[in-house]
């Protein structure tokens, strides 16, 4: 069923809208934070958790009406968003594992936890909080594909993944003060080239009918 057809049904439109806007929670959360809007663990502590547990009724409502148009698109949007953050992340750890660069690539990822929790970045819970907003990131990116584009061309899945990258470029200095280098941004591109690739082989064939 194409995006069209997913819209003509009113409840599986809905239950779209409301799945998108969930799924959106972890990285509006980064943009509002990048612009000085919000800070970042605010919008986490006031939509982080009631955003997961939306998306999870959402999943069992749509499985009890049989909406399943929807119900596969958000199921495949969480196995392709895990395919696709495994590839990010293994991509870039193998950048640094051949000396292709000289710093952790993973870096950000206890920045995010100290900006979330208010710990400083070498603790274990400002690691594991840092890691743990990475992933939802990652799920949630997957999940606003699928949901609206479906097994489209893999081509669409890149162009997704570079917006993606775009979209880090231009936040990261705000976010993680992290000054842009060619490094960063080669390190950034071959890392989304590697999640738009697993987020299209998973979308691909786990929706050819939808």
């Amino acid at each position: 069923m194409n995006l069209t057809a997913l819209f003509s049904d009113r409840r599986q439109a809905l239950l779209t809208v409301l799945a998108f806007a969930s799924a959106a929670v972890s990285g509006g959360a980064l943009v509002l934070h990048a612009l000085g809007w919000m800070p970042l663990y605010f919008t986490i502590e006031l939509l982080g958790l009631p955003s997961i547990i939306i998306l999870l009724i959402l999943g069992i409502y749509a499985r009890r009406i049989h909406a399943g148009v929807f119900f596969k698109r958000l199921t495949v949007g969480v196995w392709a968003g895990i395919v696709a953050t495994a590839a990010y992340d293994l991509s870039r750890l193998i950048v640094w594992q051949v000396g292709l660069i000289n710093f952790d690539p993973f870096l950000s990822h206890p920045i995010f936890g100290m900006l979330i929790t208010g710990a400083p970045v070498e603790t274990p819970l400002a690691i594991a909080v840092g890691w743990a907003y990475h992933a939802w990131n990652g799920l949630g990116f997957a999940i606003m594909y699928t949901l609206i584009a479906g097994s489209a061309h893999w081509a669409y899945a890149l162009l997704w993944s570079m917006m993606l990258e775009l979209a880090w470029i231009s936040a990261m200095p705000a976010v993680v003060e992290l000054r842009l280098n060619p490094e960063l941004v080669v390190l950034g591109i071959i890392g989304h080239i590697a999640y738009g690739a697993g987020l299209a082989w998973v979308a691909r064939r786990g929706l050819v009918d939808s």
